[in-house]
């Protein structure tokens, strides 16, 4: 497994893992059976819905509220999977190899993407913990007639912060991680800076460069452009 501490500017760095579209949700034996596997499935079902979806790319507006809602939904759910698909694969990985730009120390490189991983294990057993709340609460919504859509929601963000939390612990104490330096990596810090098209440009032959086709998007989305 490989992860990219990618630049985004100015003392800001954030890790990247890129992988194809798969069932995100825990095996069915690492899971403990009744509740947590039931919604483990939902889970599961709805990646399966949102990547559809973003594959399939229709313009067709949806003709009702409770269609639009749903669609706001999977696009929502979508964008979490991209965010937090490094921590739930990071549940089933011994050996990951972590690349850093060529300029920075190997070590403090580390150092930096084990305090990011510290702080999205805090952060997601927080979150875990409050939407659970949130899950019991939508309880009542289950006798109303049609999609209990606050059901689904909450039944993904408490699913997908628990896979979240144990894929940041087992990052800090569970993997044997390599560093590699990567002049990519820094090439692709540099690009940040250049003016206008030419910096999308830089950021794409930079992605190209590294093997990773989606890495472009991620940065565009992640990195405010230059002045």
């Amino acid at each position: 497994m490989n992860v990219y501490l990618i630049p985004l500017g100015p003392g800001r760095l954030e890790p990247y893992f890129e992988h194809e579209d798969q069932d995100e949700a825990a095996p069915a034996g690492d899971q403990p059976p009744g509740l947590f596997a039931r919604m483990s499935a939902r889970f599961s079902a709805m990646i399966r819905d949102a990547e559809r979806e973003r594959h399939e790319r229709t313009h067709a507006a949806p003709s009702t509220v409770l269609a639009r809602v749903r669609h706001k939904l999977l696009g929502w759910v979508a964008e979490r999977v991209a965010e937090q698909r490094l921590l739930w694969h990071l549940r089933r990985v011994d050996e990951a190899t972590l690349h850093v730009p060529d300029t920075m120390d190997r070590d403090a490189g580390f150092r930096d993407f084990r305090a990011l991983l510290q702080k999205d294990h805090d952060r997601h057993l927080r979150l875990m913990l409050l939407h659970l709340l949130g899950l019991v609460a939508s309880a009542p919504f289950m006798v109303v007639p049609g999609p209990n859509l606050f059901g689904y929601f909450f039944t993904f963000t408490v699913v997908g912060h628990f896979l979240a939390f144990r894929g940041a612990r087992r990052g800090l104490s569970g993997v044997r991680w390599t560093v590699m330096p990567s002049a990519g990596l820094s090439t692709l810090g540099r690009a940040l800076s250049a003016p206008g098209p030419e910096r999308y440009r830089l950021i794409h032959e930079a992605g190209e460069h590294l093997q990773l086709p989606r890495l472009a998007r991620f940065v565009e989305r992640m990195a405010a452009p230059s002045a």
